[in-house]
Parts: structure tokens; sequence; C-alpha cells
């Protein structure tokens, strides 16, 4: 029930600006008057601080209840202050707030004391005074955003470090896949080569096939050691023997 009374008391002040909103000056006036600068503003801190009072839970009620309706929106705005919230801390008091015309749409602008760390909130209505967006940005120190701002380089040249030395070690094994790939494809070992025959043997084989008188004596030695006659010898090649007998004689 007292979630139900926070949301309705909302709610009316959320048509209450709606209702200034619908006596303003006409939409094409990039203009803010004075009330309705004050009803936004005045709205826009309440909302920021019931949002800061609130349990965890019942803004997770209320994330399932925009869920419901299919607003995105909504719920990654208040998904975001669930973490901003365990940054900053509880609420302290209100620092300034302001409140534009933009683009067809009021503007609130709320910093405000926390205790951990300041917190400025922008809360954008569209020309009904119906919230359709919420940001949460803590503020830092200069102090600590030269350190974040360190840290995000470090990371970032440790990495491109990290990628430049695992790229070197890669082109520095392209030398050893490749002693793998030629062994690997290389040919087996070839049969050994018969060794030449002597030009000159060759030379006296050929002279001693063309030497007809020579096939003629031969053949009929032959025939005549074997009884029979020269007509069933053919003489087809003639080859000298080393070391043979007939040398000796």
């Amino acid at each position: 029930m007292k979630i139900k009374r926070k949301l309705f008391a909302i709610l009316a002040m959320v048509l209450c600006i709606g209702a200034l909103a619908g006596c303003a000056k006409q939409e094409e006036e990039e203009t803010l008057d004075a009330q309705m600068a004050e009803a936004i503003v005045g709205s826009s801190e309440t909302i920021l601080e019931n949002l800061a009072k609130e349990q965890d839970e019942n803004v997770l009620i209320m994330i399932e209840q925009y869920e419901d309706d299919g607003n995105s929106t909504m719920v990654n705005a208040l998904e975001t202050w669930l973490n901003t919230k365990q940054e900053v801390g509880e609420f302290v008091q209100f620092e300034s707030s302001s409140a534009v015309l933009a683009d067809r749409q009021y503007v609130a602008t709320v910093n405000a004391v926390f205790e951990k760390r300041p917190l400025e909130a922008t809360i954008i209505y569209d020309k009904k005074g119906v919230i359709i967006n919420m940001e949460f940005s803590p503020v830092y120190t200069i102090g600590e955003n030269m350190g974040r701002a360190a840290v995000h380089t470090l990371i970032g040249m440790g990495t491109v470090f990290i990628v430049l030395i695992f790229i070197s070690l890669v082109i520095g094994c392209f030398k050893y896949i490749n002693q793998w790939e030629k062994k690997k494809t290389a040919a087996p070992a070839s049969a050994p080569v018969p060794a030449p025959v002597p030009q000159a043997a060759v030379c006296a084989e050929a002279d001693l096939t063309d030497d007809l008188e020579l096939v003629a004596v031969i053949t009929a030695a032959i025939a005549a050691s074997m009884n029979t006659s020269t007509d069933s010898l053919v003489v087809r090649s003639i080859k000298r023997k080393s070391g043979a007998k007939w040398k000796r004689a």
C-alpha cells in the first residue's frame, strides 16, 4: 500500500505538470515560463528523493510493472539507478535544479549531494508531462577522472602489446612450419643409377658386330664344333668377354 501511495503521489504531480503544459505557450516556441519550470523542477526533485529512499525490492517491483507495460526505456533507467545507488550512497540534499524546453520535451536537471559522491539526474518529460526517460550520472573529481583515464589507457596499451607479441610469435614460427612441410613433402630416395658403360666397349661391340667377315668365321667355327650347318645358326651379336682363354692362346 505504501508503494501504491507513492506512485499515486508521483502520478498526481505528473498530471499537474500536464495541466500546466496545456496552459503553456504554443509548442512551436522553445521557451518555458517560470511557473512551468518550477513545477517540473519540483516533480523531478520529488521523484529523485523518493527513488533514493525507496528500497531495492520496491524498485524491482516498479521495474516489473514497466516490463508488463512494455516500457523498456524506464526499465533500463530504473536498472541504471539501482547500480548508481550503490555507488553514490544515501541521499543528503539538493544542490541545484533547472528545467528547459528542448526538442518539444521538458528536460529537468537535478544536482544532488549524496553520501559518497554528488549525482546529476536528468529527467525528461513529453509535452503532456509524462516521464519518458531518466538518466543518472555520478560526479567524479578531476583526480578520479584522471585515474580512470589512466587505467583505461593502460588496459588499451597492454592489450595492443599482447596482440603484437602474439603476432610476432606466430610469424617467428613460420620458418619452422616451412621446414616441416619440406620434410613431409620431400621425395623418397631414388634407386641407384647403374654405372655408365664405357664408350670404348660400346664402340668395340659395335665394330665387332659390323665386321661381316668376323661374323662368318665365328659362325663357321660354331657350326663345326656342333657338327651342324651354318644355315641353322644366326649370330645376332658379338660381345668381348674379359679374361677369355683365347687371349692366352
